[in-house]
């Protein structure tokens, strides 16, 4: 199994789109467990030749079958685990929360496992385009071809409240409280929990948790502070609270999760069985 990213060029797609990630095997003995850990992006999968379903133990798979099709992951907490088996060609879009709103206007769930995503968003010429994509072999023209075709389908944002929830609550990395946030925007607490609810499927209190635990897998990545460290720089109340809080969302302790973490291009944090 072999991973690869593009970094978006257009300043105006930066703003809603943060890499495209390509997950590629020629190997058809391939059986990888992928574990993805939760994050503050929304992915489309677009796949070549496979269908990603639900299977046992709430892993997701891939099952053949001809064609181009796609699905949509949004926000969650638990880990999500994908069985990755035979031959496989992923392209996998990560927007930011507002970004997918810019490309696409049905409500997000955490999960959308649909065959025709890009077609009914897009229209036909979309599945050509990526069926166009994917007959391309070099990743940076491939990313350069979905690059290209994004910027003409790029939408204006109806969000305006929740980009300005997002704002507060990045420029504070997170460490802001759903009262803060209320008086600062001048709004009642419920409005801004109704807001995420129906935009992202997600609370905001869980969002700015997923912040929190994405600086701590950034941390950990770079393994230049010990565990101490980490809690202490993302203020957590004790070490205890710091563990306890990454085997919520891994369900391994902070060393296991340290040496289990696959680094893609400093983009994507994976763990691989």
């Amino acid at each position: 199994m072999q991973f690869d990213t593009y970094k978006i060029q257009s300043t105006a797609l930066k703003k809603c789109v943060q890499y495209i990630l390509f997950n590629y095997s020629n190997d058809h003995t391939t059986n990888r467990l992928i574990t993805s850990y939760a994050n503050n992006n929304i992915c489309l999968g677009i796949i070549k030749d496979n269908v990603l379903s639900e299977g046992v133990n709430q892993e997701k798979l891939m099952k053949a079958k001809p064609g181009i099709h796609s699905y949509i992951s949004g926000m969650y907490l638990a880990p999500h685990r994908f069985r990755a088996t035979g031959a496989i060609d992923e392209i996998c879009i990560d927007f930011t929360p507002l970004g997918y709103y810019q490309f696409f206007r049905n409500p997000l769930k955490t999960y959308i496992l649909e065959e025709n995503i890009i077609a009914e968003a897009w229209g036909k010429e979309a599945v050509f385009t990526f069926e166009q994509v994917f007959d391309e072999a070099g990743v940076q023209q491939r990313g350069a071809m979905i690059e290209e075709f994004l910027l003409k389908k790029l939408l204006s944002t109806e969000h305006v409240f929740l980009q300005q929830c997002l704002y507060e609550m990045h420029s504070a990395q997170g460490k802001t409280t759903l009262q803060a946030l209320s008086k600062n925007l001048k709004c009642s607490e419920k409005k801004i929990i109704r807001t995420f609810c129906a935009t992202l499927d997600i609370t905001p209190k869980d969002y700015m948790k997923i912040m929190r635990f994405r600086n701590a897998l950034t941390l950990l990545k770079n393994k230049a502070y010990s565990l101490t460290e980490v809690a202490y720089e993302l203020e957590y109340y004790d070490q205890s609270h710091f563990i306890k809080d990454i085997k919520f969302f891994t369900g391994l302790t902070p060393k296991k999760l340290y040496y289990s973490l696959h680094n893609i291009h400093d983009d994507v944090l994976v763990s691989i069985q």
